[in-house]
């Protein structure tokens, strides 16, 4: 059994016209299978391969450039592979990006990954609370439906945003994780300086989010529990929705929040406190 957010089917790579592309800045993991294709490509771009692939103890990745460019990247924004080989060409990190698939209590969740603008947008421009289809049956649900189904017990109240701001407990933790660029200190420092204690906007979107980031971490219940899982994706939203509050609402807050975290096993654990 597979369940999707009911968005999932809509996503289309933004290609060039995508403006934090995940082919700059991030290291790309080569498959086996990929890597023993890109062996036996002949003329220039085989050559080309072959230089960029490097091996190690963790298998084979793409050496990227000086920029953080994967080397492959042409200046349009688009992929010399897929232009010249098709899209069959990818290895297999690139072909799913940014899809994750997860087994939970022998159900598989599948989604989009939010460090992508286009699965953002495609989050954030829906109407009502979220919605999660069963791929088999094309049987519908919302959050509770699918806690339920998986037999977690939950307080429904605490799946709506109720407009307190993130704790200082939660501030420091988020101030404890390996940024990722120079600015999300500086980003963490303004929401620190700016909370005022005031509640926060509340509404169907920022419920969408919070169930989203708990949909995101379901493969955790396990480890964890659900009111833990619970409890970091309401302060997640709330920190997003503070710095909405603070200095206008931008989808830019989720997609970086979820570059910071959701990418991250170590980070995630920081705040879940494990």
């Amino acid at each position: 059994m597979s369940i999707v957010p009911d968005f999932y089917g809509r996503f289309a790579c933004r290609a060039g016209a995508c403006r934090h592309s995940c082919c700059r800045g991030w290291e790309i993991d080569v498959d086996e299978a990929s890597a023993a294709f890109y062996g036996e490509i002949p003329g220039a771009l085989g050559e080309k391969l072959r230089r960029s692939l490097h091996r190690d103890e963790n298998g084979a990745h793409f050496v990227l450039t000086d920029t953080d460019r994967c080397p492959f990247l042409c200046e349009d924004g688009l992929c010399e592979l897929i232009r010249t080989l098709g899209e069959d060409s990818l290895c297999d990190i690139c072909a799913l990006h940014p899809r994750f698939y997860e087994d939970v209590c022998d159900v598989e969740l599948c989604g989009l990954g939010l460090s992508c603008e286009a699965a953002c947008d495609l989050l954030l421009e829906g109407d009502g609370p979220l919605q999660l289809i069963d791929e088999e049956s094309g049987e519908g649900m919302d959050m509770a439906g699918l806690l339920a189904r998986l037999g977690f017990p939950f307080e429904p109240a605490l799946l709506h945003f109720d407009g307190r701001p993130p704790s200082a407990r939660f501030l420091t933790l988020l101030g404890e994780t390996e940024a990722i660029d120079e600015r999300w200190p500086e980003e963490l420092a303004a929401v620190r300086a700016g909370l005022s204690g005031a509640r926060l906007p509340v509404g169907e979107r920022r419920d969408r989010m919070l169930q989203y980031l708990l949909f995101r971490q379901l493969e955790r219940a396990e480890q964890n529990r659900l009111d833990a899982l619970l409890d970091y994706a309401r302060e997640s939203t709330a920190f997003i929705a503070a710095q909405d509050a603070l200095f206008g609402a931008d989808p830019e807050h989720l997609r970086r929040f979820s570059e910071q975290i959701e990418y991250s096993t170590e980070n995630v654990g920081i705040l879940l406190g494990r």
